[in-house]
């Protein structure tokens, strides 16, 4: 009996490390460069709502002629630097 949940325990602990390395392959944000009307879809802020809390707020941007473009890692980087906690 004691082998056999040795094994398990390996077989368990193979699966994770598998699972952890599969992790790792594909990013939790794509890097690319956003428009404002692609923000709903890739970070769930709603247009109305990020003119008006968030635009002027410090949020990340790189300006390319007269429109402004986010890139999308340095957003998820501020929105986790800026949420706020609700007990």
């Amino acid at each position: 009996m004691d082998e056999f949940v040795k094994g398990l325990a390996t077989l368990f602990r193979q699966a994770y490390e598998l699972g952890v390395e599969e992790g790792r392959k594909h990013p939790i944000v794509e890097t690319k460069m956003l428009k404002r009307k692609d923000l709903p879809e890739k970070f769930g802020i709603k247009v109305d709502a990020f003119d008006e809390y968030y635009r002027d707020k410090d949020f990340p941007y790189y300006q390319e002629g007269s429109q402004r473009k986010y890139y999308a890692p340095a957003v998820h980087l501020w929105l986790l630097n800026h949420q706020k906690y609700n007990n």
